[in-house]
């Protein structure tokens, strides 16, 4: 029979990303969406019952991956995703949503190692030589896709924001297209998801290049999976096939880089599963594109358990 098994590199991103408030400025973003009132006179009972059914086939209408990326990273703000690295929250979003979100599925990092691709290239907001370029001006992002930065720099007044490099994803967009309020997670020391304004046209600096996620591809006996340590010191996690080992890691303690980590296992077998153990014998099986976690159980014991879908 044969195993494989892929322990992929954890995306980090620098630790060096940072909001600059000008006075009076309380850097909390606000929700501009309309409100709707809704005014009901005589209606028939036809109509009555045409709006009803309108409004049930709405809410059926299954989410894009896009709005699920949204609402996953809605659901979580204030909330620490994987260790809390920016891209900690992008690749559980991703992987939340049904799109791809194994590196290896993604592509290499582009144009350098560090810049992280998270699907199909949309558009690269840059500032070079001093001129502001747009490199695909009809294409217009959406909530959910995913902002990758290098060496930016956005002015806004007396505020300024910069990253080394970062990871955000699409909260909201302008009618021109572009990012204007995104998640991201690890800015200013604060390692949960934060839900911040954004203007790309202010960029004087770097790039930022937009990802537009991918629907994942399964494959038979392939086990794509994320793991998160949420316990306060480090754990070896061991991944098994039946009773053999493929392997242990040892995850960081938890709200750290290494704390979180994502992997496939494959096997020519599409009936048996892989296992992850812990040392004191904690064991769960691995389902396909599923998260999990080392927590806490009773009596201060660790366990592990699958991560809410």
């Amino acid at each position: 029979m044969r195993l494989l098994r892929c322990l992929l590199p954890n995306r980090t991103g620098s630790n060096q990303v940072t909001r600059s408030v000008s006075e009076g400025d309380s850097g909390k973003c606000h929700d501009h969406s309309p409100s709707l009132t809704h005014r009901v006179g005589k209606v028939s009972a036809i109509g009555l019952l045409s709006a009803v059914l309108l409004l049930l086939s709405s809410a059926c209408q299954a989410q894009t991956i896009n709005q699920k990326i949204a609402t996953f990273l809605e659901g979580k703000r204030s909330i620490r995703v994987g260790g809390g690295e920016c891209a900690h929250a992008a690749s559980e979003a991703l992987r939340m949503s049904g799109a791809e979100f194994i590196s290896t599925d993604l592509g290499a990092d582009y144009p350098a190692a560090g810049d992280f691709v998270w699907g199909t290239l949309l558009k690269v907001v840059s500032y070079s030589n001093g001129k502001w370029t747009d490199s695909n001006p009809t294409a217009k992002a959406l909530p959910g896709d995913i902002l990758q930065y290098n060496n930016t720099r956005i002015v806004i007044g007396t505020s300024t924001w910069t990253a080394t490099r970062h990871t955000s994803v699409a909260a909201a967009v302008s009618t021109a297209g572009l990012p204007t309020l995104i998640y991201e997670q690890n800015v200013n020391g604060i390692r949960t998801i934060q839900k911040n304004s954004i203007d790309l046209t202010k960029l004087v600096a770097g790039w930022v290049r937009i990802y537009r996620p991918k629907a994942r591809i399964d494959q038979a006996g392939q086990y794509k999976f994320s793991l998160v340590n949420n316990m306060t010191t480090s754990q070896p996690v061991t991944v098994k096939f039946l009773t053999q080992s493929l392997g242990t890691v040892n995850l960081g303690a938890a709200n750290t880089m290494s704390s979180y980590l994502m992997e496939w296992v494959s096997s020519s077998s599409t009936t048996t599963k892989f296992t992850l153990v812990l040392s004191n014998g904690s064991t769960i099986t691995v389902d396909n594109a599923a998260g999990y976690e080392v927590y806490v159980a009773t009596g201060g014991k660790a366990a592990l358990r699958k991560l809410a879908q």
